[in-house]
């Protein structure tokens, strides 16, 4: 769907109007309505960088990634990209001055996996109290964190559907079903955040996105998209 045909249907009967801004990469597209919305880095193989600057709060990093599949990678492959990705957070970070960082979209990974809680990776854990602590250090080098939420998203017990892909296979080793898109935040920004403000979005309206035999749906997606929201205003002021 093209920014002319969807931009319409995100304006209809809305008094803010969304924008797209400019979208270099083949992977990744913004939609906002946000106007002070710049580019930061873009990198056509895992997704790009954008600084927000909201009137009411702080400033913003938003990092939207996606990694290839297992299709294309192995699991080592996809931890080497998380490793790139996380080097190149770590220098925007030390440009702008602060670690106001969200990472989301499609990791290719579930939470557990190697590229997401690798101290060379995403190092995001699920622990909030650990993610407050910062950092660790790990070979004499610090390894700040992030907080994974989607943890608590996984499995029968989370609100919603137990993941965000489904996927069954004869394989001796099936998750079935799997959380393949997610949300990492720095801990400066865990006080804006409330977990019942994550959710794995399973119904727009009156359309479901899950068919009669509990699996997705494949008229939009095969993946179910996920929805967060900060209280930006709760963040001012933070360093």
């Amino acid at each position: 769907m093209t920014d002319a045909t969807l931009l319409p249907v995100l304006n209809e009967n809305n008094n803010r109007t969304y924008i797209a801004p400019f979208n270099p990469s083949a992977k990744i597209s913004f939609y906002t309505r946000i106007h002070d919305f710049e580019l930061v880095h873009d990198n056509d193989y895992w997704g790009s960088i954008r600084k927000i600057t909201h009137p009411i709060g702080i400033e913003i990093l938003l990092v939207a990634v996606h990694i290839q599949s297992k299709l294309y990678m192995i699991e080592s492959e996809q931890a080497a990209i998380s490793t790139r990705i996380a080097l190149e957070i770590d220098k925007r970070e030390q440009e702008q001055g602060h670690t106001h960082t969200i990472v989301m979209g499609d990791f290719n990974m579930n939470p557990f996996e190697t590229g997401l809680v690798s101290a060379d990776g995403f190092h995001a854990v699920m622990d909030k109290q650990i993610a407050l602590k910062q950092s660790r250090t790990v070979s004499g080098e610090e390894k700040k964190y992030f907080y994974n939420p989607m943890w608590s998203r996984l499995g029968d017990d989370s609100e919603g559907c137990p993941g965000t892909y489904y996927h069954k296979s004869s394989k001796i080793v099936n998750h079935f079903w799997n959380m393949l898109d997610q949300v990492l935040l720095r801990p400066s920004l865990l006080a804006g955040f409330n977990r019942n403000n994550l959710k794995v979005i399973d119904r727009i309206d009156e359309v479901s996105l899950i068919n009669n035999n509990g699996k997705i749906s494949n008229q939009f997606s095969d993946h179910l998209p996920i929805m967060i929201k900060l209280e930006i205003s709760q963040l001012v002021g933070d360093n």
